[in-house]
């Protein structure tokens, strides 16, 4: 970005708002979810690589309607030799993508600074960024089959 140029925020603050909307929606959707899931299914390991051991990883994964906005799951993860690992069990077969963040202050939420950029760590599958304003899911996106999968990203 150029001096002089302005961040859309609400571009910014939508995603970063949503990000943060995980750990409660998760809690409210994610036990109803999990025990609705099809017996069918595989799982999704996502290994959150952090800078600190401050704190907790907050996850979700979402389907192309609701993301960012909606995950269909969610899990929080204890912070191991610099790593967290949220499990999914017994996802249908098709396309996802999933979000994290370090709630370093335990608060339950993503913190931010004045600009509506994120104080605290995150990330989103296969280490995408959004130029201005959010990931697109395209950029996110993993394909779950019948085998189990793992990915990795690092909350920054």
């Amino acid at each position: 970005m150029r001096s002089g140029e302005c961040v859309n925020p609400s571009k910014t603050t939508l995603f970063f708002g949503a990000l943060a909307g995980v750990a409660l929606v998760f809690a409210l959707r994610g036990r109803a979810l999990a025990e609705g899931a099809a017996a069918a299914g595989s799982s999704v390991d996502l290994e959150i690589v952090v800078g600190n051991g401050r704190g907790r990883v907050l996850c979700g994964v979402y389907e192309r309607s609701g993301w960012l906005r909606r995950p269909i799951r969610g899990a929080v993860a204890s912070i191991r030799g610099g790593m967290a690992t949220c499990r999914f069990p017994e996802l249908r077969p098709g396309v996802y993508a999933a979000g994290a963040f370090q709630d370093e202050n335990l608060n339950g939420r993503l913190d931010r600074r004045w600009t509506g950029l994120p104080s605290e760590p995150w990330c989103v599958t296969r280490e995408s960024r959004g130029t201005i304003g959010a990931p697109s899911f395209e950029s996110a996106s993993f394909a779950v089959g019948a085998s189990p999968v793992h990915l990795r990203c690092r909350a920054r």
